[in-house]
């Protein structure tokens, strides 16, 4: 397909040494009896070592992270690697040819999947569940022995460099500090989810927020970048010096969030910035009608750092306006509520 092999399965190890290999991976089969492709990206290092999965648009108007891979792949050596880098780019074209976050089902006047609740998926699901299965099973199974999935927030909202991680697995804990990210939720996971299910297999992984939808932003691709590449360097994947991490970025780690929704439809005007410090009872947002009037006012919840934002003022009920990120000192959300 385009000049690239079309696989139904990858074994990295059957793969010869020190090259970078293109393949179009063959997914599940849609209403036309055509199948989906997801383009992936295979560096076999020229001496054994760990394996490194990352995967973007796993929601399909989340797209940051797919210039993220490409960039460090760029970047790599296979000649000098230690192991092996899998890229899967795009990881579901449904939603990104629908300009859409979720995966399109085409039965019965149609339907959609938020495709990060469905994993491992089923092998005689429907068809996003028959497409997750396929990756699971044939793309990333003994390909795969830590993890990255990347996504952003939803159209109509933004994050900063953001990490969800399971502060409960040491190796998730150091891997999501090995990123320069702005902030990071210890969390125990969300079942369903890419990065639950990797961890529940015993496959350290990470969810990487790279900031807003349907755009590029080169300072937070930057500081992904440099996240993988440190995760390689501890990992003794390549050579070289550690970039900035957790640490010099001085990040931000909390164990609960909070977010603040609208209460009825209308026009919404954000009062504070991502990553601004609040306090709890500080007004954060406010909804006016057609008229200009103000029809209701939004404070903060929690001390904490804004996490998220409803940058589109157009709100219906239990639309986003504000997401805080803070620390609750109940003993039972050390490692996330």
């Amino acid at each position: 397909m385009d000049g690239n092999p079309v696989i139904s399965k990858l074994d990295v190890d059957d793969l010869e040494a020190g090259k970078v290999y293109r393949f179009m991976f063959q997914g599940a089969s849609n209403g036309i009896s055509q199948h989906w492709y997801v383009p992936i990206m295979v560096a076999k290092g020229a001496q054994p070592g760990p394996k490194l999965g990352l995967q973007a648009a796993i929601h399909g108007d989340e797209l940051n992270g797919i210039r993220v891979i490409q960039q460090v792949f760029e970047k790599l050596n296979p000649a000098e690697l230690k192991g092996s880098v899998v890229g899967a780019i795009g990881a579901n074209p449904s939603g990104m040819l629908a300009n859409n976050r979720n995966w399109q089902l085409v039965n019965d006047g149609g339907d959609m999947v938020d495709f990060n609740r469905i994993w491992p998926g089923k092998e005689k699901g429907n068809t996003a569940e028959q497409h997750a299965w396929l990756l699971w099973n044939n793309l990333w199974a003994g390909n795969a022995g830590m993890f990255v999935d990347m996504h952003t927030q939803s159209r109509g909202t933004e994050y900063p460099l953001f990490i969800y991680a399971d502060y409960r697995n040491p190796q998730v804990k150091q891997m999501a500090e090995l990123f320069p990210a702005d902030q990071i939720k210890a969390d125990p996971g969300e079942k369903g989810s890419v990065e639950t299910t990797f961890v529940e297999n015993k496959i350290p992984a990470i969810t990487l927020e790279v900031g807003k939808p349907k755009l590029y932003q080169p300072e937070l691709i930057a500081r992904s970048v440099t996240g993988v590449h440190n995760l390689m360097i501890q990992q003794g994947m390549v050579a070289g010096e550690l970039g900035a991490t957790a640490q010099q970025q001085k990040t931000y780690v909390g164990n609960e969030m909070s977010s603040i929704r609208a209460e009825v439809g209308g026009f919404a005007e954000i009062l504070v910035k991502v990553g601004e410090m609040v306090t709890k009872g500080q007004k954060v947002a406010v909804q006016r009608n057609a008229f200009g009037d103000v029809i209701r006012e939004y404070t903060a919840t929690h001390d904490g750092k804004v996490l998220a934002i409803g940058d589109d003022p157009l709100r219906e009920a239990r639309g986003l306006l504000v997401r805080i990120l803070f620390n609750n000192p109940d003993s039972q959300c050390a490692d996330g509520c």
